[in-house]
This record gives C-alpha cells, structure tokens and sequence, in this order.
C-alpha cells in the first residue's frame, strides 16, 4: 500500500467551508505542512494560540493535538503525508519536541522559491497516478530542505548544519522522544549514545542555547500539558505517568516550569480551549 501523500488548496471555499463544519481540536497519525502564502488566521497547538499572517509556514508533527482556523481570506496549501514520505534528513523537522509549528516567513527570495515548489506539488498532486509519487516526494523534500535553513536560523544561536555536534543533536532528540517519560538524568541520554556528558551539553548548546537536563525537563511538560488538556486523567495519574511517584514534587517542578500549578493550568484552558459551538 502506498504511503499516504495528499495536498489542499487553502482558499476561501475551503476555508469557508472548513469553519463552517465547526473543526474541533484534532491529531493525526501523519504530518502535516501549512504553507500560507497570503491572510490571516489561528492555529492552536498543545494548548498554545498563535496568531498567523501569512506568508506563514506551520509543521505539525503527527500526534500534535491541534487546530488550524484560517480566515477566508486566507490562501495557501497544506500537505499531508506520512513519515516514510519523508527523506531522512528532513525528519528531524518532524520531533515531536522540536517540531515547531510556526515559521513566519518575509517576502523574500526563499518565500519566492518555496512558492514556486508548493505550487508544482499541488499541481502535481491533482494527478492521481502512482508515476507522480516519486516526483512528489523530491519536490515535497526540496521545499523541506529550502526551509531547514530557516528553521535553524529561528532556533539556533549558531549553525550546526551538517557537523558531528548537530548529528549527535538529532540523535538526542530522537532518544528523548522515545524515554523522556522513564529517563530523566542526562547520563542515560550521553551513555546511550556514546558520547560523554560534556559532548551532548555542547551539541545542544550550538543548536539550541540549551542544556540537555533543561530539554530533558521541557519535554516532560510538554507532554503533562497534552494529558492535562487531552485526557481524563488525574493529576496524579499525569504525574505517574511522567516517572513521578510524588504528586507534589510534579507539581512543584510544573509550577516552576508554567507559572501555574497543574489543577489551574487544566482549569483556565479548558475554558478558553476551542471546540464549543462557535470555536473548535
């Protein structure tokens, strides 16, 4: 069975219509890429609002919980496609950690070019033959890389691309995605991956600014406001969950991380949360 690749038109028919059917709050099981070329509109992200003006790019890595509102003035497209769509070196685009879902982009050359691109994938897209897959998958791959540079640019204090120090950072990341939950010290990370701690502290600060224990932290609340917001479970629950037996130490360690303690968090979201009658 082929992997999945479908590509919308994001224009105000179909902006119209999607508000219209009242869209809630949502994940995929696939990635998505928003190109806004023009407009205005609202994304939600694990509980996150962002105001877009286009041009705009968002990447929304699969099993993000969230929702995309354009205003009908609004154009652009949006590409859905799975993983192994996607070439190797763009997938780190894709962690769930790093994955960022908001790239606003100037008028610039790169818009100029990635428009060019988006424009040959849809047109391309709109021919239902498996003949088109392979080109499909360059072309969606060329806009990816056009935009890594971006990306690292938005992100990074300094440009790691293609040195061991930003190898090692993929490898991090991917490691953490998969053990954030049970591994918390930075020692599991650096042994796993055969480096020493001073080796990971230096990837992470070249790419990000960061240390590795504050990624390691980060991650772990990032997935307590998902469970807050997207599940039943209760704070203690949430709290095991995340590798802790201690109900007050989670709680102590989300406050530090957000301002607000888990119950309140939970609380003032719910209520502003899209998703009832008029928002979704």
């Amino acid at each position: 069975m082929d992997t999945l690749f479908s590509v919308w038109p994001l224009d105000e028919r179909s902006n119209l219509n999607w508000r219209l059917g009242e869209p809630a709050l949502h994940c995929h099981p696939f990635h998505q890429v928003f190109f806004v070329t023009e407009g205005t509109g609202t994304h939600w992200v694990d509980g996150e609002e962002t105001r877009i003006h286009g041009p705009w790019v968002m990447l929304v890595a699969k099993g993000k919980t969230h929702l995309y509102l354009p205003d009908v003035q609004a154009a652009g497209w949006m590409f859905d496609f799975g993983e192994d769509f996607l070439d190797a070196d763009a997938s780190w685009l894709f962690s769930d950690f790093l994955a960022s879902p908001n790239l606003p982009l100037p008028k610039d050359e790169l818009f100029q070019q990635a428009s060019i691109l988006a424009r040959l994938i849809w047109d391309l897209g709109k021919i239902k033959n498996d003949e088109a897959r392979p080109v499909l998958r360059h072309l969606l791959s060329a806009f990816l890389h056009l935009l890594q540079g971006r990306i690292r640019e938005q992100a990074a204090h300094k440009e790691a691309h293609r040195t061991s120090d930003f190898k090692l950072f993929q490898a991090f990341l991917r490691l953490l995605d998969a053990s954030f939950a049970a591994e918390k010290e930075v020692e599991f990370y650096a042994r796993k991956l055969r480096c020493t701690t001073r080796s990971l502290a230096s990837a992470c600060r070249l790419v990000l600014g960061k240390k590795p224990q504050s990624l390691i932290n980060e991650r772990c609340m990032l997935e307590a406001k998902r469970l807050l917001l997207h599940s039943d479970l209760s704070i203690q629950q949430i709290a095991a969950e995340l590798g802790c037996e201690d109900q007050s130490n989670f709680t102590k360690a989300f406050r530090k991380a957000t301002g607000e303690t888990p119950s309140k968090f939970r609380k003032s979201r719910i209520l502003i949360q899209p998703g009832s009658g008029t928002k979704s």
